[in-house]
């Protein structure tokens, strides 16, 4: 069966999962048909279709409707935005008349623009003047891609209608599950250009459908048996869940109607059944010896956010064993034991053609990516036959890397056969110690002090240049302190590329791996939430009136590039106050502490065996400085620490040594590590491997030198008796669902799809482990088993253990009750708990050490929160209104009362209108600031006065009416307003003219126009702030 994603080959389907054949995946007849085929009787030897017999659930349907929507064979854009508004309670079915549905007809550019606007009746003669948004030209170009049914939507094939490089399943249609009377209902949101996976690219955007379960409904039980029972109507398209995970549901469309016809030429006979789509990524026959939740948790593979690079020849993708400690007889070798976990090899050529397409400025050392069934890093093939940059691209598979078979692959579909591309090898740095980190560096006798140290000297570094304000240059700092602080460039730049962050080598190496990365969302403000809503530094995240950005750092940007100084103007002031203080929290609650001589970077083992046990090496293309001698050098040497987050355990955190290789110069910003020991380094790491972990690296004298590692903590021995250890087989689910009806065994496959929305306990594990470290101490009986409790929780979803429910209830009330004092300290404003906040007592007298920091941020919290309210006091011309702003007005009041003078009322007319304008917005302002923000308002439903309050606004922004003839030029009467409004009042003037004031202060400081995409991607290089501030002869301010 082929579709966007395959290259038209056609091969018999594979059969089930075990030796009873299953049904042949179904085609489409090319003639109109209504409704799929039904499925016959049951037979001994045959298991039902799947996803066929669920219950129906309506998204957004109607039968009247339909006939309509196929009768103008709207683009599909079209109608899931006319769908939208429907689930949205913005209009209904009814509304979608003939004479409507006629005005949109055409592509997705030309017409599912117009939908609300046509819908409405507000269509108007400056629409067409619109011009065409990149969403609407991406749903065109792969709908050309699915009809056209070559494979293009893979990439790897060039350029493709305006697009260099192109591949689809960019965009992303999201729904959200709402709870609807004793039931629940999908609402849909506007679809975006995210990031892409190997599934979107395959099917084709337009055929995935993301549900996310909101928080208030994560431990609602029959939220897991809706979705795994039903399948979903969208417009007549059936959409069946496929897996789920970490809150968020996958839907693909499969081959099915519902009151409509197939329509061949929009591509509905390339769709697949469920069984198909089953087949294609991951067949059940040639996995059957696999544990139904591990096969489950291998859909993961294909939702990754990948970028394709380049498509391997069968003949050039090899499957090579691993490399194992000598010291293991006979059996399968435990995970420690695998010296290479994870990583293969891939050929220079391959490494090359992929910097190419990428366009990197060098080739990786190694890349993260998918292909296949497998999954992990490749680095540089040892041999230097495959060293070279030219032939044909080659890799080498490990048994540890191939999660699927795919069976022979020169039958496979050409999307198996492509480098899905995650990540390139890259360093970043320096790294910041986490709370875990801190409490395992002082078990381990790293000097409090030292620590403390370390978070006074980054903090007061921080603070500094965001409250230093004196010299010429001193704005320039700032700037780039908010812009670093709230990492504005970057997510604006992962915004507009869409998901290939990583891929590119942008952002945070690593995401948030307590939550585990199979599928991570491009952007990571680096946590692993998956397709989350736009940043708040998304250039269109900007009141569309004022013009002001939503996002606190981008407005004080914004504020600082017009020419605004913080003691002049008073709402930059308190904006600036607000990012001091997010840092100072930030410090507290989470002690994020850098630490200058470190580093992060991917880990690989040693390709040519040089490396000793105990021995690590990394050599760095870029110099690294030394922070104490200045001195630069490319390779570290000496004793140092490594580190995987997070650390659980006291033995997570290894002395180890660097050591100089010359035969690994050629692997370069990679951390390598031995394949020599009793077991791999990187299991000592938190149970790591080397499919893509990044490691930190410490060489800081003060740490490395006081810190005695800790023997290997293992895991007790009874520890699988707290967890249900019922793991099902594929071949024992086969043997179960026989005995069930068509619509029990289709249902029960559902349940092993969504396995994923079993809830893993794993977050509040990780909350008992803390109490226990607290209580009991880091190296405690009760804490390393909750340590390792915590990572079996993580490994749920593959392995299929449950904690059992009384082992969860005794922990719960062993440590879930209390918390830890610096848990609650971090979260006030003063220097003490809350009496009314229970607390755990250590059993120890010794202080923790994060008691001691938290103490220690608070002090330095409050001690800066006072030095900077100095700062106004000691210059009260801060709240005096700037000249340059009022200016505008003034000076038309001045120019109206001459023209009176001399018999002229027309300018003081406009006047008197535009001041009436301005101050009956004043006073909506003035009622929506007064009224009480409302307790229950969500991020959903928003609060009643932010609601008035835009109201205001958008008042304001309306062009006042005129009687007579305006004499003001259209760009003076915006001026003149946006001024008499700061007149009334600063707060108010930048609330409804952001934009405005910032351009006339802008305009008297000699301000450049350049156009906003500019902007977007503006910074300030760290090197040029250490030149403008080591001059003395910079001009005045």
């Amino acid at each position: 069966m082929s579709s966007v994603g395959s290259m038209g080959q056609k091969r018999p389907p594979e059969p089930g999962w075990s030796s009873l054949p299953l049904p042949s995946v179904k085609t489409v007849p090319t003639t109109p048909a209504m409704n799929a085929p039904q499925v016959g009787a049951r037979t001994k030897h045959r298991l039902p279709e799947f996803g066929v017999q669920l219950n129906i659930v309506h998204v957004a349907h109607c039968e009247r409707a339909q006939i309509v929507l196929d009768q103008q064979q709207l683009a599909w854009g079209t109608i899931y935005e006319l769908a939208r508004g429907v689930t949205r309670g913005i209009w209904t079915f009814e509304d979608m008349t003939e004479h409507r549905l006629c005005q949109l007809k055409g592509s997705n550019v030309q017409a599912a623009w117009k939908v609300a606007a046509v819908i409405k009746d507000e269509m108007g003669p400056s629409s067409a003047m619109r011009a065409p948004s990149e969403i609407w030209l991406e749903y065109d170009r792969e709908q050309l891609a699915i009809v056209e049914n070559k494979g293009r939507g893979l990439g790897t094939m060039g350029d493709w209608e305006g697009k260099e490089n192109w591949y689809g399943g960019k965009i992303q249609q999201v729904a959200r599950i709402v709870k609807a009377g004793s039931s629940f209902k999908l609402e849909l949101e506007k679809p975006e250009i995210r990031r892409s996976h190997r599934f979107a690219r395959f099917l084709g955007s337009r055929r995935i459908l993301h549900i996310r379960v909101p928080a208030n409904l994560k431990y609602d039980t029959e939220v897991p048996k809706f979705l795994e029972s039903s399948k979903f109507v969208l417009c007549g398209r059936v959409f069946v869940p496929f897996h789920a995970k970490e809150g968020s549901v996958y839907l693909f469309e499969t081959n099915e109607n519902i009151d409509r016809q197939t329509n061949p030429g929009d591509g509905d006979g390339h769709r697949l059944t469920l069984h198909g789509f089953v087949q294609w990524h991951n067949p059940l026959r040639l996995n059957s010896k696999q544990p139904i939740s591990k096969w489950s948790t291998r859909w993961a593979l294909g939702l990754s956010t990948s970028v394709p690079t380049i498509k391997f020849a069968p003949e050039n993708i090899f499957f090579i064993d691993d490399q194992y400690t000598g010291d293991w007889g006979e059996g399968e070798h435990p995970v420690e034991k695998i010296m290479t976990d994870g990583c293969g090899f891939i050929s220079g050529a391959a490494l090359t053609a992929i910097m190419r397409a990428i366009q990197y400025p060098s080739r990786p050392t190694a890349v993260q990516g998918r292909i296949a069934g497998a999954k992990g890093m490749w680095v540089l093939h040892p041999d230097p036959e495959y060293q070279v940059a030219d032939g044909p691209p080659k890799i080498w598979i490990r048994n540890s890397q191939n999660k699927i078979n795919c069976g022979p692959l020169h039958k496979v579909d050409a999307a198996h056969r492509i480098f899905d591309l995650v990540a390139p090898s890259r360093v970043t740095g320096p790294s910041r110690l986490s709370r875990d980190t801190l409490v395992n560096l002082a078990h381990n006798d790293a000097p409090t002090g030292i620590l403390k140290e370390l978070m006074v000297d980054g903090l007061h570094n921080e603070v500094r240049q965001l409250t230093e304000w004196n010299g010429p240059d001193s704005m320039l700092v700032v700037w780039r302190a908010v812009e670093r602080a709230g990492r504005v460039v970057i997510c604006r730049l992962r915004r507009r590329i869409a998901g290939q962050a990583r891929a590119f080598g942008l952002g945070q190496l690593r995401p948030n791996e307590e939550l585990g990365d199979e599928i991570d969302d491009d952007d990571d403000d680096d946590d692993v939430t998956l397709d989350r809503p736009p940043a708040a530094s998304d250039p269109r995240s900007r009141n569309p009136h004022s013009g002001q950005p939503t996002s606190l750092h981008e407005s004080i940007l914004e504020l600082l590039q017009a020419g605004f100084h913080p003691l002049k103007l008073d709402p930059l002031f308190c904006k600036l106050q607000n990012v001091v203080t997010l840092v100072l929290d930030d410090y507290v609650k989470n002690c994020h502490i850098p630490v200058k001589e470190s580093l992060e970077a991917y880990i690989i083992p040693d390709p040519y065996g040089v490396l000793e046990e105990g021995q690590i090496h990394f050599r760095s293309l870029q110099l690294i400085t030394d922070p104490e001698s200045g001195t630069r050098m490319d390779i570290i040497t000496g004793p140092v620490l490594v580190w995987r987050n997070p650390t659980r355990l006291p033995s997570d955190v290894q002395k180890v040594t660097a050591v100089s290789r010359p035969k690994l110069a050629s692997y370069p910003d990679v951390i390598v590590f031995p394949v020599k020991g009793e077991r791999s380094l990187a299991s000592y790491l938190g149970g790591g491997d080397y499919d893509g972990d990044t490691d930190v690296l410490v060489w800081s004298k003060n740490l490395v030198e006081n810190f005695n590692t800790t023997p290997l903590c293992v895991a007790p021995v009874d520890l699988r008796n707290d967890f249900e250890q019922e793991v099902e087989h594929l071949l024992d689910f086969d043997r179960r669902v026989s005995k069930l009806s068509d619509k029990e065994a289709q249902t029960a496959f559902q349940k092993v799809l969504l396995l994923g929305l079993a809830e893993t306990k794993c977050g509040l594990y990780s909350s008992f482990h803390d109490a226990a470290v607290y209580e009991h101490g880091y190296g405690s009986i009760k804490a390393v088993r909750l340590a390792y409790m915590f990572t079996t929780c993580l490994d749920a979803s593959k392995t299929g253990l449950r904690v059992k429910h009384h082992v969860f209830e005794a922990d719960r009330t062993s440590c879930g009750s209390c918390k830890p004092y610096y848990k609650v300290a971090a979260l006030k404003k003063s220097g003490y708990p809350r009496e009314d906040s229970p607390l755990l007592k250590r059993m120890s007298s010794s202080s923790f050490i994060l008691d001691d920091l938290v103490d220690e941020g608070n002090r330095l919290r409050d001690e800066f929160v006072k030095k900077y309210s100095s700062l106004r006091s000691s210059l009260p011309r801060a709240l005096d209104r700037d000249a340059h702003l009022t200016s505008p007005y003034t000076s038309a009041s001045y120019r109206a009362t001459q023209a009176v003078h001399v018999g002229f009322q027309g300018l003081q007319a406009n006047l008197t209108v535009a001041k009436k304008h301005v101050d009956k917005a004043y006073q909506d302002w003035l009622r929506a600031i007064a009224m009480q923000k409302s307790a229950s308002s969500s991020g959903r439903s928003s609060d009643p006065k932010e609601q008035q309050i835009q109201k205001a606004v958008q008042y304001f922004a309306r062009r006042p009416s005129f009687q007579d003839v305006l004499f003001f030029s259209e760009e003076e009467l915006k001026s003149i307003m946006a001024s008499y409004a700061y007149t009334l009042s600063q707060s108010f003037g930048f609330s409804v003219a952001f934009t405005e004031l910032c351009a006339i202060k802008a305009r008297v400081r000699g301000g450049v126009l350049f156009e906003d995409k500019f902007a977007q991607v503006m910074n300030i290089p760290n090197n040029v702030l250490r030149a403008l501030t080591q001059t003395h002869d910079s001009v005045d301010d």
